[in-house]
């Protein structure tokens, strides 16, 4: 027998195991599956040629039920795949071929190149769209996969005859319907594909490994079923025969006939014989797939074999040298052991000198572990030391955490009074010239009284009266009518804004810029105060607020309500710090919040150094604000002084100048308007007045500043120690509480300790009982050294006549083998490979673009054999 390798893969049929496999798969997943496709293109009569390439569902699912079988399959990882159906009859003629293909779009392109020369083109599972330029089709994938089929008029690589017979004679499928006798049915493979491969330096023709497999639903009626390269499956609802072929193999591998025996077979047809009553054949299909496509090549590389002869080789040499090694090796072990045996005395002397060592350790370790108990004892007196500084650091936290914020409101309190003395010193000279201007203003305020009072004392002429009546009404219309009106509202508007000279005209400085009045500093300055500062507790209240909010992630609350809520957290997630805070304000929770996110300033600075910006930026809109207010004040003003005149003049129209002016008499020095103006003239430029103590409240504000600007700037000296101490407070609560932490494995590790001497103190007799029994057992090795060096001799005898054998294996014995892998399987084994190259080079049956891989299987369709053919048509 020749190739016994071969034998042994065709004997157990692997290859066909393999193929079966495939196309049950291929059955039920593509030729049913293609089926789904075609029915979302209901209304074509594409339809009803899938239909019919599918046949029944039943009788699909009987040929797949005896299709499958366990076997292993590559993984099919091409970019098209390819299902070409051959709708055929009876004989097996090919009447039309339906290509559908299966573009995988693996990276989810917008866009598919594809080439094909298959005609009527259609998407049959989508929308999209492709244009055509010759063979090249570019499909509008839009990230999906592209399912369409075609029609094609090239002969398939592999076609399959048809014949019947009936009691030995061939008849046609038309007249075998319905008829009863011996009926046989044969199915003829060829394989038309050619491919030149180079096998061991020479070109070589082989055919694609095309595997053909033919399923065959048979009707009721059939009795003694054989089949030939095949197996029939008969149950009570059916019958069905599988076949299988290989088509062009045999040439492909240059075996012959003879080259095989009884068991080897690679076929190229496949047979059934029957006893039939009423012949019919419901469904007949072949399917053939290129073997490449599911069997990987990875089993057909010989080089681990050459490996493996290779070792061989190398083995047995290493076998002869190393018989010949251990041959001198016993004779050294021989020699050895004698050696062995006179040392033995040395080593026995060793173990008593060690049996009188370990009771020495056995002592130690008893002394050890009463010392080690006593130190268990103490624990109790550690914990309690431990216990009673870590509380003493917590408390020393809480208060310097108090202190600092303590010293921080009291800073913060001493730079506002600063700020405010700072101002009040700055407007002391504006205080000055002010009362320099009243002092002017009063003198003139009470000369002009003591007149108006002698002038109001004398009355007016009879003259007077009727002229004083006559123009009074008139002066004052026309003091208030057109541009004298403007006039009088102008004048009124300069005397408020603007300071007056001497002379009673608007002022100016050294560049001729016109000097604000003391009652427009005075409203600019209120204004911006009344803006800023007022309003500073209201913002930092609310920025405190908002801290201890966003702390605990958008809580809402009240201030108090949002602290109380902060402790409770602490208080059960981390007592060191619970014991920093637990006394807190609501202000100073936020201030060590914010300073533990390592802020530079404190809230209150913060916020001050922003109002002090926001100051300076609204400046000249609080100056236009100010201003806007003296204009309707001088409005307001001028309509109030016509109004009184107008009265004035009616009053006096009526009862007559000389009343009035007695009544206004009588009215200003009951009412105390004389001696009130002389008095507040006395108050102001008197020997005791304001201007006389203006040099003395001046000095005073000088001191007032000096004083808070003293105590202003121990501040940040104040404010640092106070934070220093509570950063260094807290790290020695940090300290002593870690120290407490470990305060437990520290007396657990001095309890292990304790155990472990105790542990050793009980195995003290056990190793003097050891040492013993060491010492008896050196005893024993001694006598069996003995024996062993008797034994050895025995061994190197064994040992050269082992070496004698092994060159007489090696001559006669691995050589052959050599000879024989190197004459006969390796060329076998080079072929079978070309075949599998000639296989995957064949991907596709109509065509495939640059770049991409395909796979492509054939499903033949045969018409069905019905006894009531005739009836039918």
């Amino acid at each position: 027998m020749k190739l016994p390798e071969l034998k042994e893969k065709l004997k157990s049929k692997y290859i066909v195991r393999v193929v079966a496999g495939v196309l049950t798969i291929a059955l039920v997943g593509t030729g049913i599956g293609a089926t789904a496709v075609f029915a979302e293109k209901n209304s074509t009569a594409v339809t009803a040629e899938a239909d019919s390439t599918t046949g029944s569902n039943k009788d699909a699912d009987d040929i797949a039920d005896k299709l499958m079988d366990s076997v292993s399959l590559k993984d099919n990882d091409a970019d098209k795949d390819e299902s070409v159906y051959l709708i055929s009859d009876a004989n097996g003629n090919v009447n039309k071929t339906i290509v559908v293909d299966h573009l995988k779009n693996k990276d989810k392109k917008d866009t598919l190149e594809d080439a094909s020369n298959l005609s009527d083109i259609e998407n049959v599972k989508g929308k999209e769209k492709f244009t055509q330029s010759g063979d090249k089709l570019t499909w509008q994938a839009g990230g999906k996969d592209i399912y369409y089929q075609g029609t094609a008029t090239e002969e398939p690589p592999v076609t399959q005859k048809v014949t019947y017979y009936l009691d030995g004679k061939e008849i046609s499928p038309e007249d075998l319907a319905g008829k009863s006798g011996k009926v046989k049915i044969r199915f003829d493979y060829t394989n038309t594909t050619s491919y030149t491969e180079t096998v061991n330096g020479e070109k070589q023709t082989v055919s694609v490994p095309f595997a053909a497999i033919t399923g065959l639903v048979l009707g009721d009626g059939f009795e003694n079923i054989e089949v030939t390269n095949g197996k029939a499956e008969v149950s009570d609802s059916s019958s069905v025969v599988l076949g299988y072929a290989l088509p062009g193999l045999k040439n492909s591998l240059g075996i012959k006939d003879k080259d095989l025996d009884g068991d080897v077979n690679i076929p190229e047809y496949m047979e059934m014989t029957a006893d039939v009553k009423n012949f019919s054949m419901p469904a007949a299909m072949t399917f053939v797939v290129n073997a490449s496509d599911y069997v990987s090549t990875d089993g057909i590389d010989t080089s681990d074999l050459d490996d493996m002869i290779n070792d061989l080789k190398d083995a047995s040499t290493q076998l002869q040298d190393g018989s010949k090694t251990l041959a001198e090796g016993t004779d050294t072990l021989s020699d050895g052991l004698s050696t062995l045996q006179s040392k033995l005395g040395t080593f026995a002397s060793g173990v008593g000198t060690l049996q009188s060592g370990l009771k020495t350790y056995t002592d130690g370790v008893s002394t050890l572990s009463g010392g080690l108990n006593t130190l268990g004892n103490s624990t109790g007196a550690l914990v309690s030391g431990a216990d009673k500084l870590n509380s003493g650091a917590g408390q020393l936290a809480s208060g310097s955490a108090t202190l600092k914020d303590g010293l921080k409101s009291y800073t913060d309190g001493a730079s506002q009074l600063s700020a405010g003395i700072n101002e009040l010193g700055s407007k002391s000279g504006t205080l000055v010239s002010g009362v320099s201007k009243l002092s002017k203003g009063t003198s003139a305020l009470n000369a002009g009284v003591q007149e108006l009072d002698k002038t109001l004392q004398a009355g007016p002429t009879n003259d007077q009266k009727t002229e004083i009546q006559s123009t009074a009404a008139k002066n004052v219309r026309d003091s208030f009518a057109g541009e004298q009106g403007e006039a009088v509202n102008t004048s009124i508007y300069n005397s408020l804004r603007y300071e007056l000279d001497n002379e009673g005209n608007v002022a100016v400085d050294e560049n001729g810029n016109k000097k604000d009045s003391l009652l427009y500093t005075t409203l600019k300055a209120g204004a911006v105060y009344n803006n800023s500062y007022m309003n500073i507790g209201n913002i930092y209240n609310s920025t405190v607020k908002k801290v201890l909010s966003t702390a605990l992630g958008g809580k809402e609350g009240t201030s108090e309500e949002l602290s109380n809520a902060l402790k409770q957290f602490y208080q059960t997630s981390n007592q060191t710090v619970y014991g920093v805070i637990k006394n807190m304000s609501p202000s100073q929770l936020a201030e060590f919040l914010y300073a533990q996110n390592g802020a530079q300033k404190t809230i209150f600075e913060t916020i001050e150094e922003n109002i002090n910006n926001g100051i300076r930026a609204a400046d000249s809109q609080v100056s236009a604000g100010v201003d806007s207010t003296i204009k309707t004040m001088a409005e307001k003003l001028s309509g109030a002084c016509e109004q009184v005149s107008e009265t004035v003049a009616a009053t006096a129209a009526v009862s007559g100048a000389s009343e009035t002016m007695n009544s206004i008499h009588a009215k200003i020095n009951a009412q105390g308007l004389v001696s009130g103006v002389a008095e507040l003239n006395e108050g102001v430029n008197g020997e005791n007045g304001l201007v006389a103590s203006m040099p003395t409240l001046t000095s005073g504000i000088k001191q007032l500043v000096d004083g808070s600007n003293t105590l202003v700037a121990n501040n940040d000296t104040l404010n640092a120690g106070a934070t220093a101490l509570n950063a260094g407070a807290s790290q020695l609560s940090a300290g002593t509480q870690s120290l407490m932490n470990s305060v437990p494995a520290l007396t657990s590790g001095i309890k292990q300790l304790v155990d472990g001497s105790n542990t050793l103190v009980a195995n003290n007799a056990q190793l003097n009982s050891g040492a013993s029994q060491l010492a008896d057992g050196t005893n024993q090795i001694v006598s069996g050294v003995d024996q062993l060096t008797t034994g050895s001799k025995t061994l190197s005898e064994g040992a050269h006549t082992l070496a004698d054998g092994m060159v007489q294996f090696n001559e006669e014995g691995i050589n052959k083998i050599l000879d024989a892998y190197n004459g006969d399987l390796k060329p076998f084994t080079d072929k079978l490979q070309a075949v599998i190259d000639a296989g995957e080079e064949y991907q596709t049956y109509s065509a495939i673009a640059d770049g991409q891989t395909g796979s492509v299987k054939f499903i033949y369709k045969l018409a069905s054999i019905d006894a009531k053919a005739d009836s039918d048509k």
